[in-house]
């Protein structure tokens, strides 16, 4: 039988009030299997956090990341990237951005491969969540199943060669023709475990962020950049 076809689309929405850029990167690779996808949630603390999400994001799909090793490896590649970007980028910044870059950007990062064999495995640093959804229904969330259980210290994963890498969170489960996973940044993560998370399936980017506005001024969910990524494998193969 021949493999589905897979599509993504990334549906985003920034901080309500702030100008500045997002800190959240989001991207797939569906061209061949395997295929890989990816979200990262820079820490707003940190100084170009959301150049170090968006490296991180594009270190992981360049390469077969499913174990901590790989991940290392990603993330030390990542890092020498950052590092020469961020140096470029401060010259003429005023000495306290220098400082704070000194210091490091963080980020939190979740990425999925789904394998030829039906298998898909997941890794993850931090307060980003994966749901898995089959026949409209979600039947598995990771790394969190209760939307009250995301804290403001999350691991993160550090820019700097200085400081160690968190060992990443794995884990693996079975794919179908149909299926979809979500890869969700915090904010986005604990207001879909909150309602139905199938309801964003055939939602286009000004649908979320409509929804997304409407959410926080209700309270529903927290100003900050919001970040969700849909893959969806073709059911054209189902049996």
């Amino acid at each position: 039988m021949p493999l589905p076809t897979v599509a993504h689309r990334i549906l985003a929405a920034p901080k309500a009030g702030s100008n500045a850029a997002s800190e959240d990167a989001a991207d797939a690779h569906i061209e061949a299997w395997p295929v890989r996808a990816a979200v990262a949630d820079g820490a707003t603390e940190s100084a170009f956090s959301g150049l170090w999400a968006r490296t991180l994001v594009g270190e992981l799909l360049a390469r077969s990341t499913t174990t901590a090793e790989a991940f290392e490896a990603a993330v030390d590649a990542g890092r020498a990237e950052w590092a020469a970007a961020v140096a470029s980028r401060i010259d003429d910044r005023p000495w306290y951005v220098r400082a704070k870059a000194e210091e490091g950007a963080f980020a939190a990062v979740l990425s999925v491969t789904l394998h030829e064999d039906g298998v898909w495995t997941g890794l993850s640093v931090g307060d980003c969540c994966l749901f898995h959804l089959r026949d409209g229904a979600v039947i598995a969330t990771w790394p969190y199943e209760d939307p009250d259980a995301f804290t403001h210290r999350p691991s993160l994963v550090p820019s700097r060669r200085t400081r160690p890498v968190p060992a990443p969170g794995t884990t693996t489960g079975d794919w179908e023709p149909g299926d979809a996973l979500l890869l969700a940044t915090d904010a986005v993560a604990a207001w879909l475990l909150r309602r139905d998370a199938a309801s964003v399936l055939d939602t286009d980017p000004s649908a979320f962020g409509r929804a997304v506005q409407t959410a926080r001024k209700k309270g529903a969910l927290r100003n900050d950049d919001a970040t969700l990524l849909v893959l969806t494998i073709d059911d054209a193969a189902r049996p």
